[in-house]
């Protein structure tokens, strides 16, 4: 079972590299001058920069960097001074008869405790590598998912400030009508709570688009007011590595499962070492005053494994390495699920937003145009200009949500496959 063991941990230091050889780009790559357009990957590499939980995962690394180079240490020698036959009674009242005895001890630990703490510590190290990219991949989607959606609300921005321009010029336009005697004031009214309402919708869309801009700028360690976003990405839906039927790789969730496993082991490992009695051997002089003589002294003692046999702690180390197994199960089936429910977000946003702005949206658009000019003509009432426009900016809203349910899902999905934007690994 070692030399089963020994294998599965090197396989595992030796991926190790790759996956840290694979995370995202440092923000000195991506220099920020403070009047530059931040793109996603830039603030993705700033965020990995300044980020405490970036920074709290890389800590533990070295922590256990740190329990390594300890896990190899061997104990510690004992120096000792014993003096006796002093001030007693009778011939031993004094300090003639005092005998004073040097030694040193050494304990010599059996039972190979030694290399299985070090294979203990060596898997704690390769699962604190995987959670730090791990965690730096969870950074990354949120991240994407902060942008997307200030972007997102942004973009919300523009359609509601649209709106209530279209809604000003409707508002005038019948105001105009009802002067001249050509429509009622019933039609103003409506025009007016028309406008009204699409200013309290650009009121909403811009708080919306501040909390989104503070998220962000949260997680990237920069004011909001200095955040000018690149949005040229939002309306491009590609994402053709993404969408392929492969199944999931080694990514660091499972990669940490495993390294879970093997640490498991390697304690199990430490604590059927640990049932194995250490040997202390000890050596020394010994002095006597009364004679000025000098004696030679060895020892060895060993502890009688007759009420400890560290049965119990052997029985939870197995019992954590079944679970540690069934967790590495688990989190197999569950990549799998979440894969592929987050393959299914994606395609459902990406054919919903092709949807609209390839048919729906140049629909009512068209719609809406034949709408105003029919109004214009007096073909039209003011009700069907009004539900023609509101058809058309709920169109254009439910774009917007779909791009951004797009890119979320992709996000999501780069994350579970620990892929990079381009589709690498």
């Amino acid at each position: 079972m070692r030399a089963h063991f020994a294998a599965a941990l090197a396989i595992g230091i030796a991926w190790a590299p790759a996956v840290g050889a694979q995370q995202p780009p440092t923000a000195a790559q991506f220099p920020l001058p403070s009047s530059s357009i931040l793109t996603p990957e830039a603030a993705i590499a700033r965020a990995l920069d300044v980020a405490p939980r970036a920074a709290a995962a890389a800590a533990r690394l070295d922590a256990a960097a740190g329990n390594l180079d300890q896990a190899g240490a061997l104990p510690n020698p004992e120096f000792g001074v014993e003096v006796e036959n002093f001030e007693g009674s009778g011939p031993f009242s004094g300090f003639d008869r005092v005998e004073t005895t040097y030694g040193l001890s050494q304990t010599i630990e059996l039972g190979g405790k030694r290399s299985a703490r070090v294979d203990a510590a060596r898997a704690a190290r390769l699962a604190a590598r995987h959670d730090l990219a791990a965690a730096q991949l969870d950074l990354a989607r949120d991240v994407r998912a902060a942008f997307t959606e200030a972007v997102a609300a942004q973009q919300d921005v523009g359609l509601a400030a649209e709106r209530v321009r279209l809604a000003q010029e409707v508002e005038r336009s019948i105001q105009a009508r009802v002067e001249a005697g050509r429509e009622t004031t019933v039609q103003a009214s409506r025009a007016e709570i028309a406008r009204r309402q699409a200013e309290i919708a650009l009121e909403q869309a811009r708080r919306r688009a501040a909390a989104g801009q503070q998220v962000l700028s949260s997680l990237i360690g920069l004011e909001p007011s200095i955040l000018v976003l690149d949005d040229s990405w939002f309306t491009r839906l590609n994402a053709p590595a993404l969408t392929a039927e492969s199944p999931p790789v080694e990514t660091p969730d499972l990669l940490r499962r495993e390294a879970d496993v093997l640490r498991g082991r390697a304690e199990l490992e430490v604590e059927r070492s640990r049932a194995v009695p250490d040997v202390t051997v000890s050596a020394g002089v010994r002095q006597f005053h009364e004679t000025d003589d000098n004696a030679f002294l060895v020892g060895v003692s060993i502890p009688i494994p007759v009420f400890d046999r560290n049965r119990g702690a052997i029985a939870r180390a197995r019992a954590e390495v079944v679970a540690a197994e069934a967790e590495l199960a688990a989190e197999r089936l569950d990549l799998s699920r979440r894969v592929t429910a987050a393959r299914a977000n994606l395609d459902a946003a990406r054919d919903t937003a092709s949807a609209l702005q390839a048919q729906i949206i140049p629909v009512a658009e068209q719609a809406y145009r034949a709408a105003q000019e029919g109004y214009q003509q007096g073909k039209f009432s003011y009700l069907e200009v009004l539900d023609a426009q509101r058809t058309l900016f709920d169109a254009r809203r439910d774009l917007i949500n779909a791009l951004q349910g797009f890119h979320n899902a992709r996000a999501d999905l780069e994350r579970l496959l620990a892929t990079t934007p381009n589709g690498e690994r």
